[in-house]
């Protein structure tokens, strides 16, 4: 009981510290009903079309929002929680369902974001630094995206990563620190084999 109060009482804070949103464009956004940005939000919307970004009714970001200049497109549904710190970054489609919880630190990104051959990777840095971000594919060589899709009622714990191509079935649960690369199906707890390695330190001296 004491701890609802404490969220409650939390959760209350942040609402009343937060940029409360009325429907339609705000910051090159699209916001719900209801929905707010929380004082530690960012929205990117390199692209420029408020719509490219889009948020449902009563849902709350505390995290960075980012589409890049040749395209992307992010979409989150109703009652969803972005938490700090969080990124989500689309050139593609990132499509988020609704009542989906996505804690601190986690990222979304549905691009490679730089082509592996070196001299690409140079030539689309140095168009980054001089014009800005490129606005074709074309002047991305080597840059690779599919769609990620959120489906409803999952829950994304702090520090993970999800990344290109990835669709999350409905009401599954991804643990901590989790790295996915590949489908999770609905109604999962996925987590990655995690195995410590305890090794013994050389022979010190102990300081007297």
């Amino acid at each position: 009981m004491r701890f609802g109060k404490c969220l409650l009482s939390c959760l209350g804070r942040l609402l009343s510290a937060g940029r409360k949103a009325s429907v339609g464009a705000v910051r090159n956004m699209v916001l719900g009903e209801g929905s707010m940005l929380g004082p530690e939000a960012v929205i990117d919307n390199i692209h420029g079309n408020p719509e490219s970004i889009t948020m449902g009714r009563k849902s709350i970001c505390r995290g960075r929002l980012l589409t890049y200049g040749h395209g992307g497109h992010i979409s989150i549904g109703d009652w969803c929680y972005i938490g700090a710190r969080t990124e989500i970054w689309s050139m593609d489609s990132i499509e988020i369902g609704n009542r989906v919880l996505i804690s601190h630190d986690v990222n979304i990104h549905d691009g490679t974001a730089h082509s592996i051959d070196p001299t690409e990777r140079h030539t689309h840095f140095r168009h980054i630094i001089e014009k800005g971000h490129p606005i074709t594919e074309s002047d991305m060589p080597g840059v690779h995206t599919s769609p990620v899709v959120i489906e409803d009622d999952v829950w994304i714990s702090f520090g993970v990563t999800i990344l290109r191509g990835v669709r999350i079935g409905a009401g599954s649960i991804i643990a901590a620190r989790s790295i996915v690369t590949e489908d999770v199906p609905p109604g999962v707890f996925y987590r990655n084999e995690i195995k410590p390695i305890i090794q013994p330190l050389p022979s010190q001296r102990v300081a007297t």
